[in-house]
C-alpha cells in the first residue's frame, strides 16, 4: 500500500495525556473501547491534537514506538549510523 504525502501540516506536541472509555450498549449486553490520547503544546497551554484509536491500534503503535525508540538509542550512543535510505513510515493497518 502506497502512503501518500500528508496534507496536514505538522505540530510540536511535548506532553500526552491518554484515556479511555467504555461505552456499553442500552441492553449491556455490548462493550465498545476507545483510547485517546490528547497531545498537548505546553507552551501554549493547549491541545493540538485528540487522536481516538481502537485497542488493536494502539496495540500496534506501541509496538512501533517501543522498536523505534530502541533504534533512536543506538543512534544517540553512536552504536548505529542512520542513513537517509533507512528513514521509514511505518503503518498500522
Amino acid at each position: 500500500m502506497k502512503i501518500t504525502q500528508s496534507k496536514v501540516k505538522p505540530v510540536f506536541g511535548d506532553e500526552v495525556f491518554v484515556s479511555f472509555t467504555v461505552k456499553k450498549s442500552k441492553d449491556g449486553s455490548r462493550k465498545d473501547v476507545v483510547i485517546r490520547m490528547s497531545f498537548v503544546d505546553s507552551m501554549r497551554k493547549e491541545v493540538i491534537a485528540d487522536v481516538v484509536v481502537s485497542p488493536v491500534t494502539a496495540e500496534a503503535l506501541s509496538k512501533i514506538l517501543e522498536g523505534t525508540l530502541k533504534k533512536v538509542d543506538e543512534v544517540m550512543q553512536g552504536k548505529k549510523e542512520i542513513k537517509k535510505e533507512e528513514e521509514s513510515t511505518f503503518y498500522i493497518g
